[in-house]
C-alpha cells in the first residue's frame, strides 16, 4: 500500500537520517504535537523503530531508492 507523507513526516525522516533531532525545527506547542504524531505515524508504518532510528524502509526513502511513489501530502 502507498501512502503520502505529511510534511512533518517527511522532515522527521530526514532529521533522523542526518542523525539530528527529530524535533529540529519547531517553534510552536502545535508543531511539537504534529511532529509526535508524525513519529508515532512513521513507526507505525515500519520507517523507523520505537527508538527513532531509521529502519531499511526509512533509509531507502530518505536515499530515494523507493521512487518517487511516496510524495508530500
Amino acid at each position: 500500500m502507498i501512502m503520502a507523507l505529511s510534511q512533518h513526516e517527511l522532515q522527521a525522516l530526514n532529521y533522523l537520517a542526518a542523525s539530528q533531532d527529530p524535533f529540529a525545527g519547531c517553534s510552536a506547542c502545535g508543531d511539537f504535537g504534529k511532529r509526535m504524531q508524525a513519529l508515532a505515524s512513521l513507526r507505525r508504518a515500519g520507517m523507523i523503530d520505537h527508538a527513532n532510528r531509521l529502519s531499511a524502509l526509512g533509509r531507502s526513502l530518505v536515499s530515494g531508492e523507493a521512487g518517487d511513489d511516496l510524495a508530500a501530502g
